[in-house]
């Protein structure tokens, strides 16, 4: 009987610092995420100090905004596939992990 409460402690234990680490990676990536996110701006306002001369016209200005934003959004498209891509691979993960766990 104590070996299996001690074997159900160390379960618990497991799941705790399981969580814990799981907890810690969504942290790392969402300070990543704007760190990232920062960084972007910098460039963009380097980009955009670049760009804009003194004698640039407003259109000049607009048609550089236009094609920017349509950059960002096919990134956006790129980043949406491929988050799409790490899910379906975590979800095959717990799979496994639900697998191992029943043996």
């Amino acid at each position: 009987m104590e070996n299996s409460k001690q074997t159900f402690k160390n379960l618990l234990e497991f799941v705790k610092i399981f969580r814990k680490k799981n907890r810690l990676q969504r942290e790392i990536k969402e300070i990543e995420k704007k760190i990232q996110d920062d960084k972007n701006r910098i460039l963009l306002l380097k980009n955009l100090n670049e760009y804009i001369k003194p004698n640039i016209t407003t259109d000049t200005i607009k048609k550089i905004i236009k094609t920017m934003n349509n950059d960002y959004e096919e990134r956006i498209d790129e980043y949406i596939i491929k988050n799409a891509e790490l899910s379906k691979e975590r979800r095959d993960i717990s799979k496994k992990l639900k697998t191992i766990g029943k043996k």
